[in-house]
């Protein structure tokens, strides 16, 4: 039998631990909602940035291994930074018109004038996992096709059958974090640099094959030599790192988003349980004379 008390005890208990559950996500969805990580300055998105992450562009740019986000950014914006556009901007280019140039260096197809900076480094990325995948032999392009679509959040079907510029268009979630990471450990190593933490090696066992020194040391050293006016060895790698850090923060801010709003279901769900025990914890404290029940009678 279950006392009047006892049931109305384990239902506030109840009540209470629901009420600490629900805030708790609430909370922390308005934090997520508030993260544009699309709409970030490079600045501000370093700012989110792992160590590692920041590690490995002090690295690539040839700053201290400490360097904040400002510092990072400014050495980027120096190293894209022609002598005639400094001199009639007052200073660095911006960061978008490095992650342009990149991307046009890279080959990359439609890029806008105005194009927003995430835009503009998921075109690079593509860009540049599309000199991979032509280097690829058709079964080498179809692994890495597949490793790519074990971070897809949506169906991998389209990025499977995809070609040329389409498999950029197919990329969303961590399989473009898998893509720009990997991008970045072929440019890396092409152009000599040892990152001091590792990036993605999910495709470790492909990228050996198909990025060897000759494809990604031909495009690096064409870009080099034809447009001497940019340190393509730090912007190139630089703005793919950036790509990388950007790509991995969307992806885990929509997974997290993801399972907060399944445990939102499941909180409602449980406060509809609640407010069941809570009629009938009122029904009771409403009798004349305190009275027990069967437990089983009573709506846990």
């Amino acid at each position: 039998m279950a006392t009047y008390a006892e049931v109305k005890k384990e239902y506030e208990r109840r009540h209470q631990l629901w009420q600490q559950s629900t805030h708790q996500v609430l909370r922390r969805l308005r934090v997520l909602n508030a993260l544009d990580y699309r709409q970030m300055g490079a600045g501000d998105l370093l700012e989110h940035a792992t160590d590692e992450e920041r590690g490995n562009l002090a690295v690539i740019l040839g700053v201290n291994a400490g360097a904040g986000p400002s510092a990072i950014v400014d050495a980027l914006r120096k190293a894209g930074s022609h002598g005639l556009m400094s001199a009639i901007r007052g200073g660095y280019v911006p960061y978008e018109e490095v992650v342009k140039d990149v991307a046009r260096k890279l080959g990359a197809k439609a890029v806008g004038e105005n194009m927003p900076a995430a835009d503009l480094e998921k075109h690079a990325v593509g860009a540049a996992l599309e000199q991979m995948l032509a280097k690829a032999s058709p079964d080498e392009r179809m692994a890495m096709l597949a490793e790519l679509a074990k971070g897809q959040t949506t169906s991998s079907t389209g990025l499977m059958t995809a070609t040329g510029g389409l498999v950029l268009a197919n990329l969303s979630g961590f399989g473009l974090y898998m893509a720009a990471s990997s991008s970045l450990a072929a440019i890396t190593g092409a152009v000599g640099l040892t990152l001091p933490f590792a990036v993605y090696t999910g495709l470790s066992s492909v990228l050996g094959v198909v990025t060897g020194p000759v494809g990604w040391a031909a495009l690096a050293l064409a870009a080099i030599f034809k447009f001497g006016g940019a340190e393509y060895k730090k912007t190139v790698p630089g703005v793919i790192a950036i790509a990388s850090c950007r790509a991995r923060l969307i992806a885990s801010r929509e997974d997290e988003m993801d399972k907060l709003h399944k445990q939102q279901a499941v909180l409602e769900q449980a406060g509809q349980r609640l407010s069941v025990l809570a009629s009938f914890v009122a029904r009771m404290g409403q009798a004349e004379q305190p009275y027990s029940v069967p437990r089983s009678s009573v709506p846990w």
